[in-house]
């Protein structure tokens, strides 16, 4: 599918639905994420050559964020195609070691998380980017806006010229159990308080988040999914709380999340970390990873 000229998207098979991955071609091909493992193959190289151009001609492949459905490919594009491959500054030590996503989460969330086998092929990523930064390709110029909270290094790439923001998992939506954060709850909410103040044209989301339930977004819901987001964080930091104060006892993220019947005990242990940090939440007991209000 083009979106604007020049730049398609590809829908890379994952569960129940896919993965957004975004091709720049001009005289020769940027990748904005590479799905899974397999995504390539699958995926990107067939959709490739339908258009009547070699997957030899990749030169890069920029990722929104280091998580294991969007930079999974990355480890064997760079084997079979030399590629470079480029990632925020702070996604570089989880590109070149996937299990410690999983390390973190379960010194944080030890109820929630233990540690399994790596999701995807670690690689070393050529460059690093940072917010501001500008990349130059053939044709194109991609703005860095780093907006973190569903992971620490999580951006929107900006095609200015056409207002077309490719933003990976940053911008969340509202409803199926959405907002999914691992990294921070506070961190999410600046982020889409700071996405309203762009000038968002089009959007592209890395897999069909809801209420839309569409990867591309133009005009008006581009900034109606950025205020549904932000509303959903703010509704999940009152109900978080009302619940910690109605419990009479201790609960760990799991439970929080099974009394109110929406989000998901990770996006639950994020919001707990930040009422933590405002003197309203207490972690009174670390092993089991309970918590009370403050």
């Amino acid at each position: 599918m083009e979106i604007v000229d020049d730049v398609h998207l590809i829908k890379c098979p994952w569960a129940s639905y896919f993965v957004s991955s975004c091709a720049i071609i001009g005289e020769d091909i940027t990748m904005i994420d590479v799905g899974t493992g397999g995504s390539p193959r699958v995926a990107i190289y067939p959709y490739l050559r339908a258009l009547g151009r070699s997957p030899t001609e990749i030169s890069t492949a920029l990722l929104t964020h280091a998580h294991m459905d969007h930079c999974g490919g990355a480890a064997p594009m760079k084997r079979e195609l030399k590629c470079r491959i480029g990632v925020h500054e702070m996604g570089r030590p989880y590109l070149e070691d996937a299990s410690l996503i999983d390390r973190e989460l379960n010194s944080r969330f030890p109820s929630i998380f233990s540690v399994r086998e790596p999701g995807f092929e670690p690689v070393k990523p050529d460059l690093t980017f940072k917010d501001g930064d500008v990349i130059n390709l053939s044709g194109h110029q991609l703005r860095v806006l780093h907006v973190p909270g569903h992971s620490p290094c999580s951006v929107c790439l900006v095609d200015e010229e056409n207002g077309l923001y490719m933003c990976g998992d940053s911008i969340q939506g509202r409803g199926e159990r959405r907002p999914l954060l691992f990294h921070s709850s506070t961190d999410y909410a600046r982020s889409m308080s700071r996405l309203l103040e762009e000038p968002i044209e089009m959007l592209v989301n890395g897999h069909p988040f809801p209420p839309y339930k569409k990867a591309v977004l133009r005009g008006e819901e581009c900034r109606e999914h950025v205020r549904q987001s932000l509303k959903a964080i703010e509704e999940l930091n009152t109900l978080v709380l009302d619940a910690l104060k109605a419990a009479g006892k201790p609960l760990n993220p799991k439970q929080i999340c099974e009394r109110l019947g929406r989000s998901q005990p990770v996006t639950i242990g994020c919001i707990l970390e930040a009422l933590e940090a405002d003197g309203r939440a207490e972690r009174v007991n670390e092993s089991l990873d309970l918590w009370a209000a403050g």
